[in-house]
């Protein structure tokens, strides 16, 4: 049954035809059904489904190779804010007031690939902190980091 489920959503999706061969061409069974299965979990997991994703994803590849411009319609601005020096009590008072939102904050780590340009071979976030000590890399100083930020807001 999954494998009809799975090859129904690939074909409700198009262009699928090489994906449905391999699935319906599979001898083993139990890898047939394990396929069908991600399929099916895929569509599942998917924000809107896989459809949707995919014809967003061909629409804005169709607007990238025409040169449809994403932001066109956005102007750039320079932020306002406040520029803070240590010592001033302003300081004193925008620290305050981020401790109390500590509770509500949330961390995301965008991992932004391979260092190779950096001359590294690993991925960024696994590059040392500094050169003492090899060890420490950057996403241990982020956890670190975010783990003080949840003990600072208890």
């Amino acid at each position: 049954m999954s494998v009809a489920q799975a090859v129904a959503i690939l074909k409700d999706c198009g262009h699928q035809e090489e994906l449905i061969k391999i699935l319906e061409g599979q001898k083993d069974k139990a890898l047939q059904e394990k396929l069908a299965a991600q399929i099916i979990k895929l569509n599942q997991v998917t924000p809107t489904g896989m459809k949707s994703y995919l014809e967003r994803g061909r629409k804005l590849l169709k607007e990238s190779m025409l040169g449809v411009n994403p932001f066109d319609k956005y102007k750039p601005e320079v932020p306002t804010g406040v520029f803070l020096k240590v010592g001033e009590p302003d300081l004193d008072k925008y620290e305050q007031k981020g401790i109390e939102e500590l509770p509500y904050t949330g961390f995301v780590l965008i991992a932004g690939g391979l260092g190779e340009r950096l001359g590294y071979s690993g991925i960024k976030v696994d590059l040392p902190v500094c050169t003492i000590e090899e060890d420490y890399c950057y996403l241990k100083y982020y956890a670190q980091y975010a783990l003080a930020c949840k003990q600072r807001a208890m």
